[in-house]
């Protein structure tokens, strides 16, 4: 009685999604790639995500322009980093950036665990500004939501001299 009674439930579960799934024109006129795109995965743009920061440098901190600054997003290390799992741009006069965060990323970008700023490259005349000395992943904070666009912000990033790193 027990075993028919689940047998019965167990059935009930698997019928019950097929026949929604049979029931529903969304579902029977739709292929898997244009479910996924009416769910806002894929790479057409539905919204717009940016990341804005700024980069500096020194003991008494200035700004640092002309460097490559990326977001990463996902799982990181030997052979694991795929291109479109990061986006990157380029530090202006006063250190500043904007990174336009690519749309297979944007439900990722408020996790610290998932994505995190990388300096990838600083001008020659930065060479004495440690990089490596940034390492800790922050979270961004959600500074503007406006009509499909949302700008996140990073903590400033300071990156130490090398010469008062040493001291």
């Amino acid at each position: 009685m027990i075993q028919e009674s689940i047998v019965i439930f167990l059935s009930l579960l698997l019928i019950v999604p097929i026949s929604w799934a049979i029931n529903n024109p969304l579902i029977e006129l739709s292929s898997r790639e244009e479910l996924a795109k009416i769910a806002g995965y894929g790479e057409e743009k539905l919204s717009t995500v940016f990341l804005h920061g700024t980069l500096l440098c020194g003991h008494t901190p200035h700004p640092v322009p002309g460097a490559s600054v990326a977001v990463f997003c996902g799982t990181s290390g030997p052979g694991r980093v795929r291109k479109s799992s990061w986006a990157k741009n380029v530090t202006n006069e006063n250190g500043e950036f904007i990174i336009d965060v690519p749309s297979h990323l944007h439900a990722n970008i408020h996790d610290p665990n998932l994505c995190h700023i990388q300096i990838l490259h600083l001008p020659k005349d930065y060479s004495l500004c440690h990089h490596h000395s940034f390492t800790k992943r922050k979270s961004f904070t959600l500074t503007s939501s406006n009509i499909g666009v949302r700008v996140y912000t990073t903590p400033t990033i300071y990156l130490t001299s090398k010469a008062s790193s040493r001291v």
